[in-house]
């Protein structure tokens, strides 16, 4: 079965732009994760809710983000959509190999496989962000400029 087909038939042959849609999502997500985790390190006061809140929302935030992005990502496993250049696919690639290197640095310090991480939790955090704005760059607006 070819999975971008039928992806693509599902979606009206508009998987492309659906994954634009939904990496636009993930990057405004992992924006709100930095904003919730400044607030529940108490580094910051926005969004105005109680640190525990902010913590709550951030796990929540995480996981439907996570799983966004897992979805994108398979989509890009499994075949290319669109206009491509080596530079651009290159650099996509990277970005998307650092994610999963920095999701798999925050998951070892949260279930304390890495006991000695967390300081650097807002480093990877961070990292994280700004991975995912680069992937963004590199497919969303690459699409959006080229339209």
């Amino acid at each position: 079965m070819d999975v971008i087909k039928f992806l693509n038939d599902l979606l009206g042959g508009q998987l492309l732009l659906w994954k634009v849609i939904l990496t636009s999502l993930v990057f405004t997500g992992a924006g709100l994760q930095v904003l919730l985790a400044a607030r529940f390190f108490e580094a910051s006061t926005v969004p105005p809710v109680s640190t525990g809140t902010a913590a709550t929302a951030h796990r929540v935030n995480g996981t439907l983000t996570l799983g966004l992005a897992i979805a994108v990502a398979f989509t890009c496993l499994v075949g290319p959509a669109g206009p491509t250049s080596p530079t651009r696919v290159l650099l996509h690639s990277i970005f998307g190999t650092l994610v999963f290197v920095l999701l798999a640095l925050k998951f070892a310090v949260l279930k304390r496989v890495w006991r000695t991480g967390g300081p650097y939790l807002p480093w990877i955090g961070s990292g994280l962000f700004l991975t995912f704005a680069a992937i963004w760059a590199t497919s969303v607006a690459d699409y959006i400029t080229a339209g």
